[in-house]
């Protein structure tokens, strides 16, 4: 059980983090948008290795009549988020200005167009996946915050607010403060060298941004606002937009399986 309350809270952060890298000018901008990027690729090899037991069984049995169609629907859900995540990343490498300059590609308006789509494939595709282990996040959450009894448990409740406390407070410190250092960042980045050429070529793509508040070929980033608390409330409302319809409609399909078992129980089996 421990197990999975500490997949319940890693994967929280992911989305936490994932939610904040869709929109390039939170916080101090690039530095931690692509810095968080590779961060984010670390944790979902992470994720795959607390959930590795049910990789390797499921994989085993795909082609089994007997696998469950949900188990199967979300194993190859799972090998699709897989990819577009992958071709966020790596389309990322080649855009860089921050971590991999010597490595980004001149005038990538098609690896900066593949990334913007895939990056919003990516969001779809966590919100969809999410919305088909939502039973299973509520009863584990169920469990976490009520007693056999009925009654909730105040110290894990407590404990839930005071860690989202310090969280809320890391993030506001961390944007109060990332305005100074993209400002002093930016500065050093575009001290001219000798040669004429800028330092680090952070201007190798075109020149539609600065550093702090870069802004993408076509448009503003992937979202509007940079305060990083509303940019978590839209991309939570959006998955809110996914998940609630999937899970009803799931809920629907079985409870229609229920009733034809019930009318058919010859069927059964």
């Amino acid at each position: 059980m421990k197990k999975n309350y500490t997949k319940i809270v890693f994967d929280l952060l992911m989305a936490i983090t994932f939610v904040l890298l869709m929109n390039p000018r939170v916080l101090n901008g690039l530095p931690f948008h692509e810095i968080a990027g590779l961060v984010i690729g670390a944790a979902i090899l992470i994720h795959i290795g607390l959930n590795y037991r049910w990789v390797v069984t499921t994989t085993k049995k795909i082609f089994d009549s007997n696998l469950p169609k949900k188990t199967r629907f979300s194993f190859f859900l799972n090998i699709l988020l897989l990819i577009s995540m992958a071709t966020v990343i790596i389309s990322g490498i080649f855009i860089s200005r921050v971590v991999f300059p010597g490595l980004a590609i001149q005038e990538g308006h098609a690896i900066r167009g593949i990334h913007s789509l895939s990056a919003d494939m990516t969001l779809a595709l966590v919100g969809l996946h999410i919305a088909v282990h939502w039973q299973w996040i509520m009863n584990i959450c169920r469990k976490a915050f009520q007693s056999k009894e009925g009654k909730l448990r105040r110290g894990a409740i407590a404990s839930v607010v005071l860690a989202l406390a310090v969280l809320a407070g890391g993030i506001q410190w961390f944007s109060s403060s990332a305005s100074i250092n993209a400002g002093d960042f930016n500065k050093k980045q575009m001290l001219p060298k000798g040669d004429g050429q800028f330092a680090n070529n952070v201007h190798q793509g075109p020149p539609d941004g600065d550093l702090g508040e870069v802004k993408f070929h076509g448009r503003d980033g992937h979202g509007g606002k940079s305060n990083p608390f509303l940019v978590v409330l839209n991309y939570f409302a959006i998955w809110a937009a996914i998940i609630i319809p999937t899970y009803y409609v799931e809920q629907r399909i079985l409870r229609n399986k229920r009733k034809s078992r019930l009318v058919h129980p010859q069927n059964v089996g």
